[in-house]
């Protein structure tokens, strides 16, 4: 049975303190970022949202972290990694390693041995 997005926050917050893996596959791009994860949030739709991907609702991984990106190694903008939540089609949790799929990306999320 297809965890929901409840089960996924519920193994994201067992995680807090831990490093966490984030491969976002987009279209034709393949982003990884490194966070370590301090908590999670999630946010609703905003009507006050600058562009359309961040607009609606949201999980929101609070930390540090670098992101991996056509190679080169960048400090993550932000203390925060957003997933939008809109168009979500599948969502997986196992063995230390979670999946969310939406009508944008594919978000694997693993624990960093």
């Amino acid at each position: 049975m297809p965890a929901s997005i409840a089960d996924v926050t519920q193994w994201l917050e067992s995680q807090t303190d831990n490093e966490l893996i984030i491969t976002k596959h987009e279209d034709d791009d393949v982003d990884e970022t490194v966070i370590r994860l301090a908590r999670i949030e999630r946010k609703g739709e905003r009507s006050d949202a600058l562009d359309d991907y961040t607009n609606g609702a949201a999980l929101v991984l609070r930390g540090n972290g670098t992101v991996l990106t056509e190679g080169r190694e960048e400090p993550l903008p932000s203390d925060a990694f957003e997933i939008p939540l809109e168009g979500l089609s599948l969502t997986e949790t196992a063995d230390g390693a979670a999946l969310i799929v939406t009508e944008r990306a594919r978000y694997s999320i693993k624990v960093r041995a």
